[in-house]
């Protein structure tokens, strides 16, 4: 690091390739042995606008390093994967740059010990380590922060060197280097006074009272200020022939000068303000190690500062604390404490702080300047020279504490806050989250007792995860437990139960969660309260951008602003790029707020005159909802479009209500990520439909259609999404809607309901859920989904062995889709028909139908249906007795489903080739394909009926290559799914066991 980056692999050095990916392995090795997330090496090599592939090409440099290194006979696990970043597993002492840290630490150690040759050999080893500039080429603003550091150190390192020789009377042969070094950095004033005191010990008085002389020139024309302080006293002990320069004195002890007319006042200048630590501190063991040695060490240019940040309650005081205690004995001349109470209203002014700092140093308080300019100055005066530890709990800004940094590079800073204090560039900063589960255990254990909790451990653990690991709110219940020794575990989780009292049971004396939230809530300007406070019950678990941006009615723009900066304060955090979540407190502490601004926001679902806080509460909520569900379906129609192209979606689900534009997307593959993304999002904003609401409120019309059209848009993705999550939440959508009379909404719920159960082959409830579709629809004349109801009435039937009644099915299926122009849904329903036929023994009936919807679905592009066509025409042509044919049919749709990403299309298309491949005699064929579908079904849930006929196909396949052992293990399977699934097909389960467990003579 010390010159142009490169990695030594024994005698031979490697140059590390192009120079962003030598910015990388900087990175990294500035972090010896620690992880360093995605994000940070982003920030690091690009600064804060990274390219959109930074990802992407940071992998791409990782890999090239680790073939560079493994190239050379090393390890490429010595960089490896930590999380999403990445961690270099080399100790400190293998980089160079860390090694000449170490060497001016223990220099300073061995100097103030007294051991001033081990002092020289240290700088004289860590100064050999430098081949030229740091970083050499590298590009990046952590490389040039970086390099600019490492100059710093170096030139350091060089004037404690040419001090400790003068202190060794070496001073004569240092006199030329001196000279040289000040030559060049004119504006260093140390090495001035250096080498006025080298010069005096020579016997050179003149010429040092000339390098006086110098100095004040140079800083006066280049700076404007005349030599401080020290090189002026030094000067004038020059002057007056002084044979003891620089006298050793305690560093504890200062004498001050005495107001006239008294005697003289020693004041002891070693503060002690540390508050004591917990003495139940908990968990953070990697936090302490990551704090603890950057602090104590010694040899950099500038105080070392490091931060501690995150939301309220997280336990910054606590951890500053425990880490300012382990490292107190580094700092000889003692330790500053302040509480800036920044989180709060009245957060002390540094004015203040600087008056209190300045006393506990020595300064008698009628000495102490008016200004905060003149406070900081001499403030930074009378830390020189020393080694003190300043610890700034709750800081509110970067602003607040700016005037309280030391000058001195010997001394370190701690600043604890819930904002992140870049503009100080802290040299370390620690972002903590929630406790781990065993962290929040063991935190309760200390505190209530190990045997009362090992008694009721799945409650204890169930109580922590009610406090969503929070550990101010772990350290209260666990409080009130030891304090009512005749409550169980269990009852006081039970009390923590109802969300809407949990803030209200987390509070023991002065401890409260809320009032913590509380602090920073104070803070917020109107918008920002009124983000925070209507995102908060639709954020579950996140919130995307655009959704938050329609929710508040506000450009895209100016919402990330607000939330960023709601991110800033630690109110809400950033999971990812666009995407902003609650911490689960948090999240009660908003739902709680009273609605800001007036009373409800105006809108359909609004009641004109609401009376109580219960309703304007209720009626804001249905607002913000409404917005949201409209955003969403907008978004949901638009990738149903691409999914399932040519269909009339939007006759059937009318999004697009609301004035701002929804969510476009150019490819499929855009709009299969923005499903998965809002997903989650999305089924929360329909459960919330089935909450309590106050009497005269609830969802209208309007809203709950859009809740059922966002479950029908999303069930074209339903291979991509968890579909049974969509069945919960629209029954609990069927029941309200039915309740209100809404029977459009009503029969759609349904529809989902009986369709997802259908897709899990549960007929019983697929066949109600269904019936009652359709009779809503029928009430409601919404003939787009009473189609689709009878399509899987169809469905039901077919799997039921009633082959007629399902081609009778989706015969209506297919002459309502006719009169409704829905084409893509008559083609589909025409293939549903097909099928039936083919199974009911009129396959060359069915063959000129697939091959009519086939061409027709070729004209839209509409893969998803061409790959179901091309199934359905070969079990129609294997039906026949055409198996080449079939197989070719088979292979298209293997094709066309590897194109277009339809995983499952192709696993059935595999099962029904391997049939195909059993009657052309080719069983070890056939045994593989069937094989791949069988693996396939086995990752994916609800699919139960598709995974009962691979496993039956592999089960023939393996009885005809006479592997029976695995045959019958395969067929029992088939069974068992047959089974609980109610299909016919059990029967052929059961006589292939049989066949099996009797070969043929």
């Amino acid at each position: 690091m010390l010159g142009p980056v490169g990695i030594h692999a024994g005698d031979r050095e490697l140059r590390c390739g192009a120079p962003q990916q030598q910015a990388t392995l900087a990175v990294l090795a500035f972090h010896p042995g620690r992880a360093v997330p995605l994000h940070e090496l982003m920030e690091a090599v690009w600064g804060e606008e990274p390219p959109v592939s930074a990802n992407k090409v940071l992998r791409t440099y990782v890999w090239r390093l680790r073939k560079l290194i493994a190239g050379h006979g090393g390890d490429p696990g010595l960089l490896d994967s930590a999380g999403d970043g990445y961690r270099l597993a080399v100790r400190p002492e293998q980089v160079d740059a860390c090694r000449a840290e170490q060497g001016g630490r223990q220099a300073a150690r061995a100097s103030e010990a007294g051991r001033y040759d081990d002092c020289a050999e240290h700088l004289v080893q860590a100064l050999a380590l430098w081949r030229g500039e740091p970083l050499a080429g590298v590009p990046g603003p952590f490389a040039e922060g970086a390099r600019s550091r490492l100059e710093e150190l170096q030139l350091t390192l060089r004037e404690e060197r040419f001090r400790l020789e003068v202190q060794q009377h070496r001073h004569t042969p240092l006199v030329p280097e001196l000279t040289s070094f000040i030559r060049e950095h004119p504006l260093r004033e140390g090495p001035y006074g250096t080498l006025m005191q080298a010069l005096f010990a020579s016997g050179r008085q003149a010429d040092a009272l000339a390098v006086f002389g110098r100095a004040r020139a140079v800083l006066g024309s280049e700076l404007g200020l005349d030599p401080g302080v020290e090189l002026r006293t030094l000067h004038e002990r020059i002057l007056g022939g002084d044979p003891d320069l620089i006298p050793a004195k305690p560093p504890s002890v200062r004498t001050r000068e005495p107001v006239r007319g008294s005697a003289p006042v020693t004041v002891v200048l070693r503060p002690a303000q540390l508050p004591s630590e917990t003495t139940d501190f908990t968990g953070r063991a990697e936090a302490v190690d990551t704090l603890c040695p950057v602090l104590t060490g010694t040899g950099c240019s500038a105080p070392v500062i490091v931060s501690v940040g995150g939301m309220g309650g997280m336990g910054k005081s606590a951890l500053a604390l425990r880490v300012a205690h382990r490292v107190k004995d580094h700092f000889p001349d003692g330790h500053l404490y302040v509480d800036l109470q920044g989180a709060g209203p009245g957060a002390v002014d540094p004015g203040t702080v600087l008056e209190s700092f300045l006393t506990a140093l020595g300064v008698a308080r009628q000495d102490v300047p008016a200004s905060l300019e003149d406070r900081a100055r001499l403030y930074r005066t009378v830390l020189d020279g020393r080694r003190v530890l300043l610890v700034f709990d709750d800081a509110r800004d970067s602003v607040q504490i700016a005037p309280l940094l030391p000058g001195e590079a010997r001394c370190a800073v701690l600043v604890t806050g819930r904002t992140r204090l870049s503009a100080v560039a802290p040299t370390v900063h620690v972002q903590l989250t929630e406790f781990s589960s065993e962290e929040a255990l063991a935190l309760v254990r200390r505190i209530v007792g190990p045997e009362r909790i090992s008694a009721e451990e799945a409650a204890a653990r169930a109580l922590v995860a009610a406090c969503a690991h929070l550990p101010l709110a772990v350290r209260i219940v666990a409080a009130r437990l030891a304090a009512r020794p005749g409550w169980t575990v269990a009852h006081l989780l039970g009390r923590l139960a109802d969300e809407r009292r949990r803030l209200s049971e987390l509070r023991t004396g002065a401890l409260a969660v809320a009032a913590v939230f509380e602090l920073g809530h104070h803070q917020l300007a109107p918008a920002q309260s009124r983000a925070f406070r209507l995102l908060a019950t639709i954020a579950v678990p996140d919130v995307g951008l655009a959704a938050g941006a329609a929710v508040l009615g506000l450009p895209e723009a100016e919402t990330e602003e607000l939330l960023e900066s709601l991110v800033d304060i630690a109110l809400m955090e950033s999971p990812a790029p666009g995407r902003y979540r609650y911490h689960d407190l948090v999240r009660d502490f908003a739902v709680q707020l009273s609605p800001s601004g007036t009373s409800a926001e105006p809108g359909p679902d609004t009641p004109t005159e609401p009376d109580t806080p219960a309703e304007v509460r209720a009626a804001t909520d249905l607002a913000v909802l409404g917005r949201l569900l409209d955003h969403l379906l907008e978004g949901a129609v638009e990738a149903f479009q691409l999914m399932v192209p040519g269909d009339p979606v939007r006759s059937m689900l009318p999004a697009g209500r609301s004035a701002s534009r929804g969510p476009r997307f150019r490819v499929l593959a855009d709009a299969r990520a923005w499903v998965v993304a809002e997903f989650d999002c999305a089924i929360h904003a329909v459960r919330l439909l089935g909450r309590p609401v106050s009497a005269g409120v609830g969802p209208g019309e309007g809203t709950l259609t859009d809740a059922a059209d966002l479950l029908v848009a999303l069930g074209a993705y339903g291979q991509e999404i968890p579909y049974t999550h969509i069945e919960d939440v629209a029954r609990t959508l069927a029941e309200v809607a039915s309740t209100r009379q809404s029977h459009r909404a009503a029969g759609r719920a349904h529809f989902i309901c009986g369709n997802a159960a259908l897709q899990a082959t549960r007929l019983p409830r697929a066949g109600y859920h269904t019936q009652r579709a359709a009779e809503a629809c029928r009430l409601a004349d919404d003939r787009p989904i009473l189609q689709q109801t009878y399509n899987d009435l169809g469905v039901i039937a077919l799997f039921e062995g009633d082959h007629n009644a399902a081609a009778e099915h989706f015969d209506r299926a297919v002459a309502l889709a006719r009169e409704l122009g829905h084409r893509s849904g008559e083609l589909i329903t025409t293939l549903n028909a097909s099928l039936a036929r083919t199974r009911g023994g009129r396959a060359e009936e069915a063959l000129p139908v697939c091959d009519g919807a086939l061409a027709a679905l070729r004209e839209v592009a509409d893969r998803r249906g061409i790959a179901y066509a091309l199934c359905a025409r070969g079990q129609a042509l294997q039906e026949l007795g055409r198996y080449e044919d079939a197989l070719s049919a088979y292979q298209e749709c293997l094709d066309v489903g590897a194109a277009a990403g339809l995983a499952g299309q192709r696993a059935q298309a595999r099962y029904r080739r391997a049939d195909t491949l059993l009657g052309l005699g080719r069983a070890a064929e056939a045994a593989g394909e069937a094989e791949q579908a069988v693996a396939y079904y086995g990752t994916v849930l609800d699919r139960d009926r598709d995974r009962g006929y691979a496993l039956l196909s592999h089960a023939r396949a393996l009885l005809a290559v006479r592997e029976s052992g695995r045959a019958l293990e395969q067929a029992r399977a088939a069974l068992e799914v047959f089974t609980r699934a109610g299909l016919p097909e059990t029967e052929q389960a059961r006589r292939l066991i049989g066949a099996v467990r009797t070969p043929p003579s």
